[in-house]
């Protein structure tokens, strides 16, 4: 079965190829540049083709930069749906749950650093990703209040933008996997337990 699947797999054509390439250098010149310094021309220097190439790909430097910055936010609103809590958990298992969300989240950011960095740090996109992010986020918090998973004194988009804060400023640095996992169990903590020093 593994092997009719592997055969299935059908190799990349050469116009497929040479579209993931015109994406990556996009996304990194934009990066680098920003979206506003950045031009055709930086991108059709940097990946070795040519401008014709170009715009059989895309209409546009803006039509690249929102394929980018688009799928990157699709990619982002299909993982909060994952990490929506559905069933009643003791607090430990909450804590564990919402860490688990912030690491995934910091994971996520990681992958890709320009993406990222054009994605949900940079504007102009990063300000319309963050408040779907925020949107996204409250839209759980709001059902998981519902089964009585989180205080409900408190507004879910109030939540959800606090959570978005709290990655935005962690995932600036860049951490080792295990420095995620940390930080992510410390945002779980500061989020869930908060800081009172118990007595």
């Amino acid at each position: 079965m593994q092997k009719q699947q592997q055969e299935s797999i059908q190799p990349l054509t050469k116009g497929e190829k040479t579209h993931l390439r015109l994406r990556a250098i996009a996304a990194s010149e934009f990066a680098l540049r920003g979206f506003h310094n950045t031009k055709v021309s930086d991108i059709v220097l940097a990946s070795g083709l040519s401008q014709p190439t170009f715009y059989n790909y895309f209409e546009s430097k803006e039509a690249a930069y929102e394929q980018l910055v688009g799928e990157f936010r699709r990619r982002l609103e299909a993982l909060t749906k994952t990490l929506l809590i559905e069933t009643s958990m003791s607090q430990q298992d909450l804590l564990e749950s919402v860490g688990a969300s912030f690491l995934k989240f910091l994971d996520f950011l990681a992958e890709d650093a320009d993406l990222t960095q054009i994605g949900f740090f940079q504007p102009p996109g990063c300000t319309a990703t963050k408040a779907g992010l925020a949107s996204w986020i409250a839209r759980n918090i709001a059902k998981e209040q519902a089964i009585g998973l989180f205080r409900a004194d408190i507004s879910s988009t109030q939540i959800g933008k606090c959570f978005v804060g709290m990655i935005d400023q962690m995932a600036r640095d860049p951490m080792t996997p295990q420095e995620r996992a940390a930080v992510a169990r410390g945002c779980a903590l500061l989020l869930c337990d908060g800081l009172w020093l118990r007595a």
